[in-house]
């Protein structure tokens, strides 16, 4: 699927489409059931050429099942997240359970378990009634079936234009949020958006656990595909052809 707007911004990374499907693609990475992997790296490495495919056995981990939009997998699978998020071992082994030692200190993202379970009893799960999710570089694509979710990888400069086009065609000045989550939560986010009438882009990869899987002055910017249309049609027209981008447009290099 040609990109316009991956032409006009020169990314770095090539765009991921998400698709919630019953389809599974041929040849495509895929974790081995009951083995713990991560979403984001998938994400990455689609970005870089490949297609990866998930079910709700082979979602990697607790938070990467929730990211796919597989519903709660953190009670599923009786995840210690509040104590992983925020205080790690001692907790743990306060409320009796089972130490961990890849836990270590906790991920100190929240100062207490209790505030840690605030955030999981908040977040918008979502349970997708599809078989499979599955990432393509946005180029493999088909257009006749089209994807549910875009995943952008921008630089500021780059993103400063994907926010302000996100506002181009409706006058919206809160078009872009940017909450807390696992890198790959931004997925989950988004598909919450695609079910409003006025949607906003996600700004993800804030997760310190995995920034080394970027480049340092990366982030994503996850939509629903109807959104992307929208950005896409007001290119022409838009700031990115006038003389304030001319200025910083060669700060972007493409890689594609």
């Amino acid at each position: 699927m040609y990109s316009k707007l991956a032409e006009k911004l020169r990314f770095s990374l090539e765009p991921v489409a998400i698709y919630f499907t019953d389809e599974r693609p041929e040849a495509a990475l895929q974790f081995e059931e009951g083995k713990r992997g991560c979403v984001a790296a998938m994400l990455v490495a689609s970005a870089k050429g490949e297609t990866a495919v998930f079910d709700d056995r082979t979602y990697g981990c607790s938070g990467g099942g929730v990211g796919l939009c597989f519903g709660d997998t953190f009670t599923k699978d009786n995840s210690p997240t509040e104590y992983r998020l925020s205080t790690g071992d001692a907790a743990l082994a306060a409320a009796g359970k089972e130490q961990t030692a890849s836990l270590g200190r906790g991920e100190r993202f929240f100062a207490t378990a209790e505030l840690a379970s605030k955030w999981r009893r908040g977040f918008p799960y979502a349970e997708t009634a599809k078989k499979y999710v599955v990432f393509k570089p946005l180029g493999a694509a088909d257009g006749a079936a089209p994807p549910d979710l875009i995943c952008l990888f921008a630089n500021p400069d780059q993103l400063s234009a994907l926010i302000i086009m996100s506002g181009f065609n409706s006058g919206e000045a809160l078009c872009a949020v940017a909450p807390f989550g696992a890198a790959c939560h931004s997925i989950a986010y988004a598909y919450q958006e695609s079910r409003k009438e006025c949607p906003r882009g996600i700004i993800g990869f804030t997760d310190i656990s995995q920034r080394h899987r970027i480049p340092k002055e990366i982030l994503s910017y996850t939509v629903p595909y109807a959104m992307y249309l929208d950005i896409e049609s007001g290119i022409d027209e838009s700031c990115l052809t006038t003389g304030a981008w001319e200025k910083i447009e060669g700060r972007c290099v493409s890689c594609l």
